[in-house]
């Protein structure tokens, strides 16, 4: 029993606390903290270094693009230098088209030579423009020799990247507008409420004929467009025959007044050009025909009402407005009865006036009319603005008439125009938009074919804006656009 005893004797305190430490050790996780804090900080870092690559690349294309996009504006900056150029210098004559761009004799194919742009010397990365003109024109039936068309290819560059672009540009000096039909218009014409057409009709919107009106005369649409509405379409400005619309684009430039604002004939207002009727019933810049000043009209406007009527005898107006009312007349009675006479309505920025205002107003049994009986011309032209919106407004019994014979015009490209009320228009007109109503009615009238607009220094117009598919030409300087 003592030998027993002595095997099972209590272990010795120093033994027992080394013992401890071991299994304390053993059962402790710390030693896998180490590698298992380590493995996750090297895939993080994996994972960042992923998205700072990624990152890196996206920036890298981001930058290109924006080079691509930037060197797009700077070859677009050529297309308006360009315009710049033509639209404010003019072409002098037919034997110096390139003289806006530094003059130089056109190409075999009529490419002005080059001009080469450093947007900023200054500023290397500000890009490099250079771009070519070709100027178009002819001799119009009338005689007359006239620039009605503008081609510009541009390419620009920016640090390596490089785009090309090509436009192309009308002016309306001495186009033939109405050669295919007397009643144009941008945006759409409509016809409401017993309306007539009698006369070709061609748009780049929708014709709509409402119930009980009538397009009398071939009809062309937009492209994509229709002629639809309830209403009938004839072939004939008789309404016989079944119409049937085409899809055409048409181009109305816009009205360069030239030097018509400054010289003009206003001065004969009212002193040559007279009133007939009661002085106080006319009103021109501020003035009524006592010369007493009256709120009636303002700067350029012209006001004609209660029955009495004023003669022009000059050839160049320029008016910011005419309205007139109550019976009264305009008659036209040139000194030169072969002249054209032309009245120019300023824009609405130059004339001080807001969006939406009417620059033409016949109201109430009024008209305009020419005294001689014959083919004189007259011609209301109107500058209109891109910004902001103007009006023309033809209501209650009015007419622009005469025996039919005479080229009467309205052209206002961005204008607004409505008939309504019974009001009838003889001669040809385009417009922004054409809106007649209430048995309104335009009829063509002969001669109208053979109206020019006025032969003034060209102001182009884009008409057609593209993006070529190649960025450098080896052959035509359009080549790929």
């Amino acid at each position: 029993m003592r030998s027993r005893n002595r095997l099972l004797s209590p272990i010795p305190a120093p033994v027992r606390r080394v013992a401890r430490r071991l299994r304390g050790r053993l059962a402790s996780e710390a030693g896998f903290a180490v590698p298992t804090v380590t493995l996750m900080i090297v895939a993080a870092l994996g994972m960042a270094g992923v998205a700072v690559s990624t990152s890196i690349s996206g920036q890298s294309g981001s930058v290109r693009d924006q080079q691509a996009k930037t060197a797009l504006a700077v070859a677009e900056s050529g297309i308006d230098q360009a315009l710049l150029q033509f639209n404010r210098h003019g072409q002098a004559d037919e034997t110096e088209p390139c003289a806006p761009v530094g003059g130089g004799t056109p190409d075999a194919e009529g490419w002005c030579p080059e001009v080469v742009v450093n947007a900023n010397e200054e500023t290397p990365n500000a890009g490099v423009v250079s771009y070519k003109v070709r100027p178009a024109g002819g001799e119009l039936p009338s005689g007359d020799f006239a620039w009605t068309e503008l081609e510009v290819v541009s390419v620009g560059t920016l640090a390596g990247s490089t785009r090309r672009v090509n436009l192309s540009a009308s002016s309306s000096s001495g186009q033939d507008i109405f050669i295919d039909a007397d009643v144009l218009s941008k945006d759409g014409i409509t016809l409401d409420s017993n309306s007539q057409i009698h006369s070709g009709s061609a748009t780049n919107g929708d014709i709509t004929i409402g119930p009980n009106a009538e397009q009398c005369g071939p009809a062309s649409v937009g492209i994509g467009n229709e002629v639809g509405g309830g209403g009938d379409h004839h072939s004939e400005i008789d309404c016989t025959g079944v119409g049937e619309a085409i899809e055409d684009e048409i181009e109305l430039p816009p009205v360069n007044q030239g030097e018509a604002a400054t010289v003009n004939d206003n001065d004969r207002l009212f002193d040559e050009d007279r009133i007939s009727g009661k002085k106080t019933d006319a009103c021109w810049n501020g003035l009524d025909g006592h010369e007493d000043e009256t709120d009636d009209c303002g700067e350029r406007e012209l006001l004609v009402s209660n029955n009495s009527s004023v003669t022009l005898g000059g050839t160049v107006y320029s008016f910011c407005k005419l309205t007139l009312k109550s019976n009264s007349s305009l008659y036209i009675d040139p000194i030169d009865p072969e002249a054209t006479v032309k009245i120019y309505f300023d824009s609405p920025e130059a004339c001080g006036y807001d969006d939406g205002a009417t620059q033409l107003e016949l109201l109430s049994n009024s008209r305009i009319t020419s005294t001689t009986g014959d083919s004189t011309n007259v011609a209301m032209l109107f500058v209109g603005s891109e910004d902001l919106s103007t009006n023309i407004l033809l209501n209650s019994n009015t007419a622009v008439d005469g025996p039919c014979e005479q080229n009467f015009v309205i052209y206002a490209p961005y204008t607004d125009i409505e008939l309504n009320s019974n009001t009838k228009f003889c001669g040809a007109m385009a417009g922004k938009s054409i809106h007649l109503d209430s048995n309104a009615e335009i009829w063509t009238s002969s001669g109208t074919d053979k109206f020019f607009l006025p032969n003034t220094p060209p102001h182009y117009e884009p008409a057609l804006f593209v993006e070529c598919t190649v960025t450098s030409a080896t052959g035509a300087p359009d080549e790929g656009c």
